[in-house]
């Protein structure tokens, strides 16, 4: 579960229904940094690269995260 400082709490305003899937994005997100850290460890234990078109697929997966959350922060 994301835990915002006391601080941030009051200065953020996350709406009832938009915590939920905060905080499971945040968890996943989460998740995926670990398994990230884990597939460069393996890459590098085994002296095998990961291809580059993969890499690029999971880039262009996040900016599509980027580009939501944006626009959910940018809605009037």
């Amino acid at each position: 579960m994301l835990k915002l400082s006391s601080h941030m709490s009051s200065l953020i305003h996350i709406p009832a229904k938009q915590q939920p899937v905060i905080n499971r994005l945040h968890d996943v997100m989460t998740q995926a940094v670990a398994y990230a850290a884990a597939i460069a460890d393996n890459a590098i234990d085994d002296g095998v690269p990961l291809p580059m078109d993969l890499v690029d697929s999971f880039a262009a997966d996040y900016e599509r995260i980027i580009t939501s959350l944006v626009t959910a922060a940018t809605v009037k």
